[in-house]
This record gives structure tokens, sequence and C-alpha cells, in this order.
């Protein structure tokens, strides 16, 4: 009995030695957790699986409503507007303020004057007056380069690389920006 003892503890030495039983009790309450949450997440599958999908809240648009989108409305400048801000509350976002300068006939976009009444265009229109606004065309005459054009339409010839990568952004083998006389090009404003 005593050699049985003997041999047992000699295979718990050999087996056992190396482990932290602090660390496989750690190791062991992660583990029951982890299994603990697969187990919920298996089980909230199969019982969403078997159910209806939510559905969404049905809206009624009334007709006054679908009016404000296809009519223009009427504004009153307050102390503290700025066509930037007007277009963020009317279109939710301050991209739309040229529209508005066209528009309204704003020769100077920086100056609105307070009860003004400014015309919003419904939102359809706005976008179809930026196409218009956001990009103009210039045909190239000979010897011309996107330095000299830039110069001609934006007044400063450091803006050449906004012309170069709305017309395609090709070079020559050197490395210079190509443009053909003749052509056509985009000039985005």
């Amino acid at each position: 009995m005593a050699r049985r003892r003997s041999t047992v503890a000699r295979l718990n030495k050999l087996f056992f030695k190396d482990i932290n039983w602090q660390e496989s009790y750690a190791g062991l309450i992660l583990g029951a957790i982890i299994v603990v949450v697969l187990g919920l997440l298996v089980a909230n599958y199969f019982t969403r699986k078997n159910s209806e999908p939510a559905k969404g809240v049905e809206t009624i648009q009334t007709e006054e409503e679908d009016q404000q989108k296809t009519q223009s409305l009427e504004y009153k400048v307050v102390a503290g507007d700025s066509l930037s801000l007007i277009s963020q509350k009317y279109y939710g976002t301050f991209d739309f303020w040229p529209v508005l300068a066209s528009v309204n006939k704003i020769s100077n976009s920086n100056l609105i004057y307070v009860d003004t009444t400014l015309t919003i265009p419904p939102k359809a229109e706005v976008d179809e007056k930026m196409k218009f606004l956001g990009a103009t065309s210039y045909r190239v005459q000979e010897g011309e380069t996107f330095f000299s054009i830039a110069q001609k339409v934006y007044g400063d010839g450091s803006r050449w690389p906004i012309l170069h990568q709305a017309n395609g952004s090709l070079r020559l083998p050197n490395g210079n920006p190509l443009v053909f006389a003749g052509s056509t090009i985009v000039v985005p404003r």
C-alpha cells in the first residue's frame, strides 16, 4: 500500500509539477464565462430566426409637405444670417449658398441685409442649378498650359492642379501636365 501511494505521489509530481493552481482556476472561470456567452448567442440566434422581422413605421406625407418640396419658399433674413447658414437650415448642407446667391441675384454673397426677403428654391431645383454653377468649360488655345488657364479663369496660376485633376490628370513622359490645344476642359468652381 505504501508503494502504491509513492507511485501515485510520483505521478502527481510528474504531471502536475508545472501547474499553478491559481492560474488554472482563473482559466477555468474565464472558459466557463465564454461558454455561457456563446450559449446565449446561439440561443438568441435560433429564437429570433423563427420570428418575423420588425416592420418600420409607415409615414403619410400630406399635400402641404409635397408642395413644400416642389414650390419655392420665402425667407426673411435676420441678424447673424449668411447664405451658407440659410443653405444649411433648408438643405442640410452649407454647399448650396451659390445657388441661393444666383436665384436671389446677390452679387456679393458676403453681404446680405437684415429684413431682406430671399427666395428659397426647392431641393430638386437647387441640385439642377448646382450642376451649372459647379463647373464651366474653357476652350484651350494653342500654347496654353494649365497654369496659364488657371491664371485666366481663377486669377491665380497656382490653382492649376484643380484644373489638371478635373480633366483626367494626364501627363507627358517627362512628367509635365498634358493639355491639348482645341480641346474643351472642365473648370470647377
